[in-house]
């Protein structure tokens, strides 16, 4: 009996060690994440505080902010004075594209540009050394530890112009639609960090690149109209070369109802792949870093 006993407690045995095993695992990234979670949180109190304490600064950043959305939107006012269509978009939908691409822009300048700008710097400069000892990921580190916490009024009339706009278009939210809007959108942000991680990559090997933000800028720019606007080239460019149509045209397509199903699904694909290149290039540059003691 005995011999069947070991047998048959043997199975089980594997059984239980392997449920021990991902038990650990979990425990293992919850801890990880906690932590991670941890430190971005002192990073947004640390950002919230430094613009507290210059309150007069902040308040005119914010009138700038709201100065630049207002003459942006009575640009396109201008323009759908003269014609119906722009591209075969109505003026609500060009305002939902502006939505979006205010918010996204109010994203990028509150956490990416301030973020990899400061590796740019740092690289040239011969202080990069001081991300690499940390014990925490130096992308992580990289792409999160400065906050421009102003911007994100950008963000919220980013949003409001949204709203607006849906608003007048009488579009009737559903959950599905929703969740696809989210995909896409979450899939754009995405493949925006791609882009400018790609770009601050450069850095490690030409060292003077002050120039990154305004490479960026130069194509995101466009971003702020429908791709249909532009000539068929720079269509595909933006599309497949440098996916700008990804972050903010596809988004307003699909939550105004224009946008053939295959790019939702498409987006999601783009953005996964932009990422992990963008990575793979980041780590090929971190590897042909020499550090200031060395």
């Amino acid at each position: 009996m005995a011999g069947p006993a070991r047998a048959f407690d043997a199975p089980r045995s594997g059984v239980d060690r392997r449920k021990l095993l991902v038990a650990a695992a979990a425990y293992k990234i919850k801890a990880v994440a906690m932590r991670l979670l941890a430190i971005i949180w002192a990073f947004v109190h640390a950002a919230v505080e430094q613009e507290v304490a210059y309150r007069a600064e902040l308040l005119g950043n914010l009138v700038r902010s709201l100065i630049g959305i207002g003459t942006t939107i009575g640009g396109i006012v201008v323009i759908f004075a003269h014609t119906r269509t722009l591209g075969g978009w109505s003026l609500d939908q060009a305002l939902a594209l502006l939505g979006i691409f205010t918010m996204v822009n109010g994203l990028v300048a509150s956490v990416l540009s301030p973020s990899l700008n400061k590796v740019v710097e740092e690289v040239r400069d011969g202080t990069f050394d001081y991300i690499l000892l940390k014990p925490v990921p130096s992308l992580f580190l990289a792409s999160t530890r400065r906050l421009v916490v102003w911007h994100v009024a950008d963000v919220l009339l980013g949003l409001a112009i949204l709203l607006l706009a849906l608003t007048r278009l009488e579009v009737a939210a559903s959950g599905w639609g929703l969740a696809m809007f989210g995909l896409v959108m979450a899939s754009g942000l995405t493949i925006a960090y791609a882009i400018w991680l790609a770009l601050t990559s450069l850095v490690f090997w030409f060292v003077r690149v002050e120039n990154i933000t305004m490479i960026f800028n130069l194509f995101f720019q466009t971003g702020r109209y429908p791709v249909e606007v532009y000539p068929i080239w720079l269509r595909q460019v933006l599309t497949f070369v440098f996916p700008v149509a990804f972050i903010t045209t596809v988004p307003a397509q699909t939550i105004t109802g224009r946008e053939p199903a295959v790019f939702l699904w498409l987006a999601p694909l783009i953005a996964a792949l932009s990422v992990m290149v963008a990575i793979r290039f980041w780590h090929l540059g971190l590897s042909r870093y020499t550090s200031a003691s060395s």
